[in-house]
């Protein structure tokens, strides 16, 4: 009996958390961390990039996600940006800890179906497929893969 007690209490406190969150009264909650799972489906993680980690195309993946994506997850990557501040489910701190094990699939996948519960839009009808290839190294960039990129593209 008491156990059944217990579940219900659970339930009740994961009931007004989500509420909370919901309402944007939990600060901290960000598109990747707070939810605890990837967007893209499993069968991402398997997609390669077909762009090899050059130079060029870390900078021309660089200029992409200033045009794109810099107004919310910032130039650094860092989603430290007025419009971040004022969303309801902050971007992903691409920079973080906890990005890192994500392949290069997963986040060409997101780039370009988005996050509909978070507001990130697609980009699947916006970049090429190969703008979507190179933001996606800019992002590893970001999250500390491929440093030896040129001066000037972090």
């Amino acid at each position: 009996m008491k156990w059944k007690r217990s579940a219900q209490l659970l339930t009740i406190g994961a009931g007004a958390l989500m509420a909370l969150w919901g309402f944007g009264f939990v600060p901290g909650i960000y598109a990747h961390e707070g939810h605890k799972h990837r967007h893209a489906p499993k069968s991402a993680r398997r997609l390669k990039n077909p762009l090899p980690a050059s130079d060029e195309n870390i900078a021309a993946g660089r200029a992409l996600f200033g045009q794109h994506c810099a107004v919310c997850h910032g130039e650094d990557g860092k989603a430290k940006t007025e419009m971040a501040a004022s969303m309801k489910v902050k971007p992903a701190d691409l920079t973080d800890r906890a990005m890192h094990g994500i392949t290069d699939g997963e986040i060409y996948w997101v780039i370009t179906n988005g996050i509909k519960r978070s507001g990130m839009p697609a980009f699947k009808a916006k970049a090429s497929d190969t703008e979507r290839w190179q933001m996606a190294l800019y992002v590893k960039h970001l999250m500390g893969e491929h440093p030896h990129a040129a001066p000037g593209t972090h």
